[in-house]
Formats: structure tokens, C-alpha cells, sequence
């Protein structure tokens, strides 16, 4: 079928029976930590928002400054990890969050992140069952806007409108995706987020390469940010679970088929970005890479993200059959009938180049 002009590329077909039935373009761009284009599908300088697949690079400013350790959590880790996660809303990721806000002797009041349903069904089912009201801390970005809160408070600015675009915590926040994607700030777009705070907009190559150095930071000149990228990256790996969640959720599954290998966040409407770690296993490039996605259509069928992703880390040498086999699910995501039985097929259709 003939590309309409600018249009990306196709990565996913779906077919059903023997036909195409859907198409999902976008494009992919693969990085090393000092800029290098590795790969790409499509346009490397697509631009795109970064959504949630922001919250790691967010997260800095509040490690980097030494503000984070003056609070006393009883894990580390693991408020590292909710703090840079959209999690599901389950029990787990709620008590986390209340935990932080405990410490920091907050009430679940002053999180502005809004209120939805948990994204796992299980829970939202059982909530609703029971008559539970929801909270903002079953919110998906509940643990971020938390580490906004704890942020403020530690270095004393007001907690009113610490979601704001002038609000230090966001300024701080888009000083860091400047600095890590070699993007002049104003260069950046910014826009609101569906949580109520700034998204920001760059090529997807520079997106990839914010990645890279998360996957490997040894480059950053900074060492507060060099240490905080370390450590965020480590807690998002040892605790996959939160930064998703236990059922049904692509970035966990995705760390937990290749541990030790990769770290992945992604974001609301086909955005997807992944933190390859070095590895002398792989023929292709041996070094650090990072993997930014976009899906033109959203993605909102939930299937092109995964299929491209793992399609690409396949591709990649990351992802080895073992990996590819415990997600199945994600790689070609099941079409069946009423009966369980195959009425159809999910296929990535892409090579990188």
C-alpha cells in the first residue's frame, strides 16, 4: 500500500484470517550515551511528547540535590521505584505511596494528580464491588507527584502549585531533560500531562539518547546526576512491580523476561523508552543503547507498543528466544474468538536499519 507523504512507516500489521485488517505506524529511534544513531524505523526526529516515560529524568533533581536521603524510608529502593512508576493502583503501590507521604508527615490531600480508577482490573473490579472510594493515590502517577511533594517540602518551597510550570520542582525537572538530551530548554515544548503537570516535547532521537544515559550515565558530566541516574535505574530493575504492576502491565514484564539487561518506562499514548544495558552477549552493538518509541494512532488497542518493542530488542540481540517466549503475550498479543481459539494475528513488519 503507497505511504501517504510524512506519514511513518508501518511497524504492526493485525490480521484477521488471511487479510489485513488494521495497520499501526510510528517510528523508533536507537541511541548510544555519546549521541550516536544506532538504528531507527521511520523519522529519528519525530517529534513526539515523552508522557510518562519522563518520570525517571523527573525524578533527578530530588536525588541529585541529596534531599531524598534526608527523609527516612524504610526502603530506598522501592520509593525510588513508585516515585518514577504509573503504577496500577494496587494495594502494594498504595501503601508505598502512603508510606512516603508518612514520612514526610503528608496526607494523601495534597497529591493533585486527580483521581481514576485503578489500572488493574482485579483491584478497580474489587473496589467497585465493595463501595472503596477512590483516592489520589490510586492514581497511576500518584508516586511521582508524591516525590514532587517531598521535594518541596524538604527544601522549603510552598506546597501549593508544586505542579506548576514555574514551580521549582518543574523547573528543575526540565533543566534535567535539557541537560540529558543536549536540547536547549526553550527548544523543549512544554504542555500538560494527564496528571495535571508539564509533559515535554523533543525529537525522539533526543528521547532515546535521555535513555542511553540512564542504561549508562558514566558519561554525565555531573556527578549528583550521574549518581541519581544510577540509583533510580537500579530500583526501577529491583522492583519492576512497581513500576507497573503484577498483571498485565509491559514495562514489568519486560524487565522481569530480561533482568539485569534493560530498564523500561513507558508513557501514555504510544510512547515507550527503554534503557539497554551494556553486554558483550550481543553481536550488534555492545555497548549501552536507549529506545524511544512512537506510535502515531496512540496505541490505545494496547498492542502496537509491545509487539514493535520486542520486535526491536529481538532485532537488537537483547531479547533472546527464552525472553521472546515469556512474552508472548506482548510480542504478538493473542486474537481469539469466543472459544479461545486463534481468529487472527498481531505481527511486528519492520527492520532496522
Amino acid at each position: 500500500m503507497p505511504r501517504a507523504a510524512g506519514a511513518p512507516p508501518v511497524l504492526v500489521e493485525v490480521r484477521r484470517g488471511a487479510r489485513v485488517e488494521s495497520r499501526h505506524r510510528g517510528d523508533l529511534a536507537i541511541v548510544a550515551p555519546d549521541g550516536r544513531l544506532l538504528a531507527s524505523v521511520g523519522d529519528p526526529k519525530r517529534f513526539t511528547y515523552l508522557r510518562s516515560s519522563a518520570k525517571p529524568f523527573q525524578l533527578v533533581p530530588f536525588v541529585a540535590s541529596g534531599r531524598f536521603d534526608g527523609y527516612d524510608f524504610g526502603s530506598p529502593s522501592e520509593a525510588l521505584a513508585i516515585m518514577a512508576a504509573s503504577h496500577s493502583g494496587e494495594d502494594r503501590h498504595v501503601r508505598t505511596v502512603q508510606a512516603l507521604l508518612r514520612v514526610a508527615g503528608l496526607s494523601r490531600d495534597v497529591l493533585q494528580c486527580g483521581v481514576h480508577p485503578p489500572l488493574d482490573p482485579e483491584t478497580a473490579q474489587r473496589l467497585l464491588r465493595d463501595g472503596e472510594p477512590l483516592t489520589p493515590l490510586r492514581h497511576n502517577c500518584s508516586g511521582k507527584h508524591a516525590g514532587f511533594v517531598l521535594h518541596a517540602k524538604a527544601a522549603g518551597w510552598d506546597l501549593e502549585g508544586y505542579w506548576r510550570p514555574d514551580h521549582p520542582t518543574q523547573q528543575l525537572a526540565l533543566e534535567v531533560i535539557a541537560a540529558l538530551t543536549e536540547t536547549p530548554a526553550d527548544s523543549i515544548a512544554r504542555a500538560t500531562d494527564g496528571c495535571g503537570v508539564a509533559t515535554f516535547g523533543l525529537p525522539l532521537r533526543a528521547a532515546a539518547l535521555a535513555f542511553a544515559r540512564l542504561a549508562d550515565p558514566s558519561g554525565v558530566t555531573d556527578s549528583a546526576t550521574r549518581l541519581a541516574l544510577e540509583r533510580i535505574r537500579d530500583a526501577m530493575m529491583a522492583h519492576p512491580e512497581l513500576v507497573a504492576g503484577e498483571r498485565r502491565r509491559f514495562d514489568t514484564a519486560l524487565m522481569r523476561a530480561a533482568p539485569a539487561a534493560l530498564v523500561a518506562k513507558g508513557g501514555a499514548d504510544g510512547v515507550q523508552g527503554v534503557g539497554i544495558l551494556a553486554s558483550d552477549d550481543r553481536s550488534f552493538e555492545k555497548g549501552a543503547m536507549g529506545y524511544a518509541l512512537k506510535v502515531e494512532d496512540g496505541d490505545f488497542a494496547r498492542r502496537a507498543v509491545s509487539t514493535s518493542t520486542c520486535s526491536a530488542l529481538s532485532q537488537l540481540g537483547v531479547l533472546d528466544a527464552t525472553a521472546l517466549a515469556g512474552l508472548a503475550e506482548y510480542a504478538s498479543p493473542p486474537i481469539r474468538d469466543p472459544r479461545g481459539d486463534a481468529s487472527g494475528e498481531v505481527t511486528a513488519t519492520f527492520k532496522l536499519r
